[in-house]
């Protein structure tokens, strides 16, 4: 025999039973430690991953947006096959002298440029030469305890110029600072107050092989002035006042160009020319390979920014240092005389034309500046 269930007793008289109230029982001290740090430990894992994001994000999009800010500029600013491989702009620096500072500043904050100055500079000991100055960047940099003296050069005069009154604003008791204006593929003076075959004990260029003829000779000829004595300096080593440390001579770099990337090359390749015309800069010279041609050991090399961006410490190969060094100079300003005589030629055309497209340039804007003047006098005669 079948039975119905019968249904539940829906009722208003029906109560359900609840369950008898349990009182809040406290955590032990033990217990809310516990929960405490696991929240924290949380919480920064959580913030430390959106940190990575942000961070990779953010150098992502600084990097195509530099990369979309150049290609835009240049393209606007410079013609197709401007110039043959490795042409020599370097005289633009004479034009650019006075807003290089401004143009560059972007472009440097973006990379971070100062903190890779300041922890290079800041190793240059005793007599100090810096090569291709500019208008002198790295000035404030310079740790003067461990400087006996300090020569700045560029080939540039308007560049020399920016970079004295930058000096003197900066170490304005600091004397023993003297300024020359000549090219670094040249016979350098020795430290001030040295013999013609004394040498410097630190020698500093930054970003300067991109803008020279001859990179490779450029840093074989500074390898020439360095000194081949160690200077014995006080170190600062803590509980041992009268310690002293022997730091040999060095060549100080800081510079830019080709990466580790095939397609950043690419653009860089492409776009060089356009580059070097606005610039004065060839911003993809292969920087390994222009040390390895030099000779010059390296000491030590970091590079950043996809390896675009190189900080190396260079020293003297066995075959420029004693009595060898005098015919180290000679070859190298034999191979610097070969190299310059060979493009001469080529350079003058180049130059020609470079000149004669500036012109055009500045007499198409005096025109345009003409006609502007001639509207707005037409205006003002109008009734």
């Amino acid at each position: 025999m079948n039975r119905k269930h019968s249904p539940p007793n829906t009722s208003r008289s029906f109560k359900p039973t609840a369950r008898p109230s349990q009182p809040d029982q406290p955590f032990s001290p033990a217990t809310k430690a516990t929960a405490k740090a696991t929240g924290q430990d949380t919480a920064k894992a959580t913030t430390d991953f959106l940190r990575r994001r942000k961070f990779l994000a953010g150098g992502c999009g600084l990097l195509v947006g530099f990369v979309a800010y150049n290609y835009i500029s240049i393209r606007r600013s410079a013609s197709e096959d401007v110039a043959p491989r490795d042409f020599d702009f370097s005289t633009r620096y004479n034009a650019t002298a006075s807003t290089f500072d401004r143009d560059v500043d972007r472009t440097e904050w973006m990379y971070g440029f100062a903190k890779l100055r300041k922890k290079l500079i800041q190793k240059a000991h005793g007599n100090v030469l810096e090569a291709a100055v500019g208008t002198g960047r790295n000035s404030e940099f310079y740790n003067l305890n461990q400087i006996s003296s300090i020569s700045l050069q560029d080939q540039s005069k308007e560049m020399v110029e920016i970079a004295q009154a930058k000096w003197r604003k900066i170490h304005p008791e600091y004397e023993r600072c003297r300024f020359i204006t000549g090219s670094a593929l040249e016979t350098l003076p020795p430290p001030p107050g040295r013999p013609e075959d004394e040498g410097y004990d630190t020698i500093v260029a930054t970003i300067s092989l991109c803008s020279t003829l001859g990179p490779s000779l450029f840093l074989r000829n500074l390898a020439g002035h360095l000194s081949h004595r160690n200077m014995t300096t006080q170190a600062s080593v803590a509980g041992a006042s009268d310690s002293k440390e022997s730091l040999p001579a060095r060549i100080l770099l800081l510079e830019h160009g080709r990466s580790y990337f095939s397609w950043l090359n690419k653009f860089l390749d492409k776009s060089a020319p356009a580059h070097a015309k606005k610039y004065g800069c060839w911003w993809n010279r292969d920087i390994g390979k222009i040390i390895e041609d030099s000779g010059l050991e390296i000491i030590s090399s970091q590079r950043k920014h996809f390896g675009t961006t190189w900080s190396l410490e260079l020293g003297l190969p066995a075959e420029a240092k004693g009595e060898k060094r005098q015919q180290w100079l000679e070859d190298t300003r034999q191979k610097i005389a070969v190299l310059q005589a060979e493009v001469k030629q080529e350079h003058e055309v180049w130059r020609a034309r470079m000149w004669a497209e500036d012109e055009v340039d500045r007499r198409s804007k005096e025109l345009e500046a003409w006609r502007r003047k001639q509207r707005e006098k037409m205006k003002k005669q109008d009734p």
